[in-house]
């Protein structure tokens, strides 16, 4: 892996290129999404976290990289160097990429994957402990992405929006003393004090009162609240 990025540094994301882009050469990383091999050429789409590319392995190209791409299977991790071409009339309407194609000039390949235990699009509804035990993977998929972006986006406008109306964003305790009440706590051992426990936070409103009184009139925090 060390020489391949030693030499190149990833220009584009894989949702990043538009037909404005024909003609230029892009060094891409990702992983293998799918792959068709048409006899000569090989077809793969390339994905990493922003989106697709469909990488075209062409013999009358670069014979090399062909040899190479024979072997790839999903979820193997590669990087590519290439030059971007139109689809011409061969249009892809369900990808941003989709009027374009990256030509490979250079691949390598940074690891290998084993079949994946369940498939990665959004498709294949696997059992919940199935994707609980291999995380990293249901993470990969389209729909738990979007919905991942999606929040950072939400966070990132609402903190600009209070921040430019003058509240200051402020961090609360999460272990508290514990008090009895509605909801069961979730406890914590305390080391130093055996046979003592903390409580992780049901709510920061005593610590939101507490920054009232001192002076903090417009105070937010986006919180993580614990109940049982």
């Amino acid at each position: 892996m060390s020489s391949f990025l030693d030499t190149y540094t990833r220009t584009h994301n894989c949702g990043a290129l538009r037909a404005t882009d024909v003609g230029t050469h892009v060094v891409l990383t990702g992983w293998v999404q799918s792959y068709r091999d048409h006899g000569k050429a090989v077809f793969i789409d390339l994905r990493d976290r922003d989106g697709k590319t469909q990488l075209v392995f062409d013999p009358t190209f670069d014979p090399a990289s062909v040899e190479v791409a024979k072997d790839l299977r999903s979820e193997w991790c590669i990087g590519i160097v290439g030059e971007v071409r139109s689809r011409g009339t061969n249009v892809n309407e369900k990808l941003a990429t989709g009027t374009i194609e990256v030509w490979v000039k250079t691949i390598e390949v940074f690891s290998k994957s084993d079949t994946p235990p369940f498939g990665l699009d959004d498709r294949d509804e696997a059992n919940e402990s199935l994707r609980l035990k291999y995380r990293y993977l249901d993470l990969r998929r389209p729909k738990l992405q979007k919905s991942l972006i999606t929040r950072s986006k939400i966070t990132k406008v609402t903190r600009e929006y209070l921040g430019a109306n003058g509240f200051l964003e402020m961090e609360t305790p999460f272990m508290v003393k514990y008090t009895p009440g509605g909801a069961r706590n979730f406890l914590v051992p305390s080391r130093l004090n055996p046979g003592e426990f903390y409580a992780l936070a049901e709510s920061p409103q005593i610590f939101k009162q507490l920054l009232m009184v001192a002076g903090y009139e417009r105070y937010f925090q986006i919180v993580r609240c614990f109940r049982d």
